[in-house]
């Protein structure tokens, strides 16, 4: 009889040192478990790389669009303006992001960006994409504090979760996260002292309307918190 139970004993035993193992992993790490079906917003970002969109089978199962609007002090994406306004008239709701540039002040960079930019209601707060060491955290810092002053909304940083824990972690200051993990892994990051809001799971996604990769993202939580975090 003993011999019978034998390999359930063993299966039993491998799955609960898994169990451990894997529950560790996800408390060293604060990660929690990502089940995409359990989150109902979602949205795209996109910008001048997806050459053509058709915006009323985007909005079929998007809810927002977050755009490229500017990098570094000049450079301002050719297709910005148009796909602001034609997201807008198919009530998608739209967020515009900087990308931030190595040795360039922040002043500089964020003036490209408010002169090129302007949010209103219901608009998500402006975005700051941070992914190349080479910045200075410093500057970072300063330009998430100017947006904050000017349009009256606490902005949001995006970047991937192995850069934002590696470079960015307890160096800037506290505010919303936009991060990107790939949904294979299951996972969503649970960091301290910040509040991760979205979440870019796929970055070679694919969206009717837009042919070719689409980054694919969602927002980590209900309406009314979403709503919350719109522009008023």
């Amino acid at each position: 009889m003993m011999s019978l139970h034998k390999p359930y004993l063993k299966i039993i035993m491998i799955v609960t040192i898994s169990m451990v193992v894997i529950g560790t992993i996800l408390f060293i790490y604060n990660f929690e478990l990502f089940i995409l079906r359990d989150y109902k917003i979602r949205g795209i970002d996109i910008s001048h790389y997806q050459k053509s969109v058709n915006w009323k089978l985007v909005k079929q199962k998007n809810d927002f669009c977050i755009l490229k609007a500017t990098q570094g002090s000049s450079y301002i994406d050719p297709t910005f303006r148009t796909y602001w306004n034609n997201a807008q008239k198919n009530n998608i709701k739209t967020g515009a992001y900087h990308y931030f540039s190595p040795n360039i002040s922040a002043s500089k960079q964020f003036e490209n960006f408010k002169n090129n930019v302007k949010l209103g209601t219901n608009d998500l707060p402006p975005i700051l994409d941070v992914e190349e060491k080479e910045v200075n955290i410093d500057e970072v810092n300063k330009w998430l504090k100017m947006a904050e002053d000017y349009y009256g909304v606490k902005p949001i940083i995006y970047s991937s979760y192995t850069f934002f824990q590696v470079f960015m972690n307890r160096k800037v200051e506290k505010y919303p996260l936009w991060l990107y993990i790939n949904h294979k892994f299951r996972l969503r990051p649970v960091i301290r002292e910040y509040d991760c809001k979205l979440l870019q799971y796929n970055q070679y996604g694919k969206v009717n309307g837009i042919p070719g990769d689409v980054d694919l993202d969602v927002f980590l939580g209900n309406n009314e918190e979403f709503n919350k975090m719109l522009i008023k």
